[in-house]
């Protein structure tokens, strides 16, 4: 199986990026890379990732935005496959032999994903969390080529629906994917991160993430009927 590099952006992420380091440096097939994009935070993030050097590499940015942070962690890394894990999550121990033994088997294959369960903070995964699917930053693993055809993550307004946006266009630009049906991590539920909860002016990135799309069809549309 081929080499992989790990990206994970980290904001303010003191509480939780050990643990999550932690289940990316566990595993039963571990990184060749692993990139802590520091995206301008104000606790010791950026001290705790060093702690894990020479296994961990520590960028450090003004605040932009995950998918700033994302795009420039990948930019550092050099292996063919690429993952990622968002700071307050994990990985369970088996993640990356199974996806990474699906992409080697499917050579046509662009991106693996998996199902996520949810825990809470502060109380271990009992296993009863509600699970769920789809593309999402901490379940999917991908080839660095695929990444590279479809661009940067763009950060949207209220730094909500980077991925979403960017997933949106791995499915324009016609790229085979293919979901597990299979718990390989973990989402935790933290009050207080980006994604938690419901919020008017975070959740406008959402519609932006439908404008653009809106955008791509209409522009797909019209090659079509000039071609």
């Amino acid at each position: 199986m081929q080499p992989y590099g790990v990206v994970i952006p980290a904001y303010n992420a003191a509480r939780t990026l050990a643990e999550a380091l932690a289940s990316v440096l566990g595993q039963s097939v571990p990184p060749a890379e692993v990139v802590v994009v520091d995206d301008g935070s104000s606790d010791n993030t950026a001290t705790i990732a060093a702690g894990f050097a020479p296994r961990v590499r520590v960028l450090r940015q003004s605040n932009t935005g995950p998918g700033a942070a994302t795009t420039r962690g990948v930019q550092e890394i050099t292996s063919p496959i690429l993952a990622f894990l968002d700071a307050d999550d994990l990985w369970l121990p088996g993640k990356m032999q199974v996806q990474l033994q699906v992409l080697h088997d499917n050579h046509d294959l662009a991106l693996v994903s998996c199902r996520m369960r949810q825990f809470r903070h502060g109380l271990p995964d009992d296993g009863t969390g509600e699970e769920r699917g789809g593309l999402l930053r901490p379940c999917v693993v991908l080839r660095r080529a695929v990444f590279d055809a479809v661009g940067p993550v763009l950060d949207l307004p209220g730094n909500r629906g980077d991925m979403v946006d960017w997933f949106a266009r791995l499915r324009a630009g016609g790229h085979r994917t293919m979901e597990l049906d299979e718990v390989l991590a973990l989402r935790r539920i933290l009050p207080g991160s980006l994604s938690h909860g419901r919020a008017s002016g975070r959740d406008i990135g959402y519609l932006k993430v439908a404008h653009l799309a809106l955008l791509r069809n209409r522009r797909a549309a019209t090659d079509g009927e000039q071609g």
